[in-house]
This record gives C-alpha cells, sequence and structure tokens, in this order.
C-alpha cells in the first residue's frame, strides 16, 4: 500500500511556507521555534497544502508542528516591514487561537505585500517596537526551509491525524500554503477586526483604529520573490476565490486556462488585505 512516506521519491531542496492573511508570531527561543497563532474570526477560512489544492485546519485550538525541515538561524521579522509590538511573553487567558502552528527557525523570512499604517491609528503608541510616523503591516510571509525528503514533510497534528497535505515539487522547490483569511468578501473590509483579533491573543492593551490596510504590490520580478514562489500564489484567498470562477468558465467553454491570469490583472495592492503582528 502506498503511504506519504513511500508514495514518491526521495529528493531533496526547498521548501516555502507562505502564510496568507492574520497571524500572531511569537518565538519560542528554547525549542527554535516560530509560533504562528491563528486567531479566531467570523467569516474566515483556516486551510493548508498545495497551491490550489488546501485543506480545512482542524481548530479548537489545535497544534500542529512543520515536520521534516532543516532548522535554520532566521528568526527576526524585519522591522520596516512588520509591525512589532512589547509582549511581556504571557498570552492572553481569555482570547485563544483557533489553532498554533509551531514552525522552526527558517533558513528565510520574507515579508510581503506590506501595508503602511499612520502611526496616529494605534490607541497606545507606547507598547509598539518601533518609533516614528508610520508602521507597517506585512499581510504575507514566506519562510524558507532546506529539505532532504519531501517524504518526511508533515504538519504533525498534536492530537489526532496529522494534517492531510501532499507535497509536490515544481523542478527544486516546494510550497505549501497556510491561509487565515476570507475567501469572499462578505463587507468592504474587516481588517481592523481582524488585525485587532491578533493583537489580543498577546493580551496587549493595543488597538487598531482604521478599517483599512492597503497592502502593497509585488513587482513580477524575480528578485522579490523568493526562489520558487511566482507572482500567482501571492494573491489573497479571497481574490483568488473569483479568479476561479474565471478560470471555471473558460474551462467548461474550452477557452485557454491561462487566460485566467491576465497580465493587466492585479494580483496584490488589496485595500482589504489582512495582516498580523510579532509579539
Amino acid at each position: 500500500m502506498a503511504t506519504q512516506e513511500n508514495s514518491h521519491r526521495h529528493k531533496s531542496g526547498t521548501l516555502n511556507v507562505l502564510l496568507h492573511g492574520a497571524f500572531t508570531f511569537i518565538h519560542d527561543k528554547d525549542k527554535k521555534q516560530i509560533h504562528a497563532l491563528i486567531p479566531k474570526l467570523q467569516e474566515h477560512a483556516y486551510r493548508a497544502g498545495s497551491w490550489l489544492a488546501e485543506t480545512e485546519l482542524r481548530g479548537r485550538g489545535a497544534s500542529y508542528e512543520l515536520d521534516g525541515v532543516h532548522p535554520g538561524g532566521a528568526h527576526d521579522f524585519d522591522p520596516q516591514k512588520n509591525l512589532l509590538v512589547k509582549f511581556n511573553g504571557r498570552l492572553s487567558t481569555t482570547h485563544l487561537p483557533y489553532a498554533t502552528l509551531k514552525l522552526p527557525y527558517p533558513r528565510k523570512i520574507t515579508s510581503l505585500r506590506v501595508a503602511e499604517v499612520p502611526t496616529k491609528y494605534f490607541s497606545d503608541k507606547r507598547l509598539l517596537e518601533v518609533a516614528g510616523d508610520m508602521q507597517h503591516v506585512a499581510t504575507l510571509q514566506v519562510l524558507t526551509y532546506d529539505i532532504d525528503n519531501e517524504n518526511k514533510l508533515t504538519l504533525k497534528a498534536d492530537t489526532g491525524e496529522d494534517h492531510y497535505w501532499v507535497p509536490a515539487f515544481t523542478e527544486d522547490h516546494i510550497r505549501l500554503h497556510i491561509h487565515s483569511s476570507e475567501d469572499y468578501y462578505h463587507k468592504p473590509s474587516n481588517a481592523q477586526e481582524d488585525f485587532n483579533q491578533c493583537i489580543a491573543l498577546l493580551g496587549v492593551e493595543l488597538k487598531l483604529e482604521t478599517r483599512y490596510l492597503p497592502a502593497s504590490e509585488i513587482p513580477n520580478t524575480k528578485a522579490v520573490l523568493p526562489p520558487g514562489v511566482t507572482p500567482k500564489e501571492t494573491e489573497d484567498l479571497a481574490v483568488r476565490t473569483r479568479r476561479m470562477a474565471r478560470l471555471g468558465r473558460l474551462v467548461v467553454q474550452d477557452g485557454d486556462a491561462n487566460l485566467a491570469w491576465c497580465e493587466t490583472d492585479a494580483l496584490d495592492g488589496n485595500p482589504q488585505a489582512c495582516g498580523g503582528v510579532v509579539g
């Protein structure tokens, strides 16, 4: 019988873990891990897997650990691209995460689709690590790892079955997409509520007081994206859902599926994007 362990050839390469949307990142320095806490948010989808084949993550406080990668030395998020807050190390006991991802320190952290937010829109500036008139919130994080064998890659659950994910190489690269965001838009923007729920997990008395996080564009250039990541994979889940509807129409009409991604389409610059915080 085929299993994850023996169903593929053994191959080394690079894994890029793309975290889309609202997460709260904290460090476990003892275990040399980054913990990505997923806040409980209404009308959000929580999925993980290969691009276009992500499946739902179990919630109710579940915990998953990425296994099968080489730990790296990168653990600091760029303060010019992320919102860093002063955190005392004690998580909230009243606001609990939907799920927690335990990710070994990667070789590299790339923060993308960055929203600029004037500092005046935060309730208590003293809790911000970075001084100045402008703060930055990344809405997409990419953690890059070296791997020896794709068959060893798993999102291992602390209890119950591991998360279903079939790693798939494109040349020497594998991508794992993890979403914590809307899969369609219910109102003009949930960015304020989403971000404040991320903050609440830290037990920090800080609030964002604007609804919009206009995420920056990602130029279609290899100089910006980590090797192995394509611009098509960086767009928000809700934007992608609409694009999949276009793709479906093209397929049933025997059209060219590549036309679902027109070069003139914006893959980013989304004012409704939600991002997270680093504690």
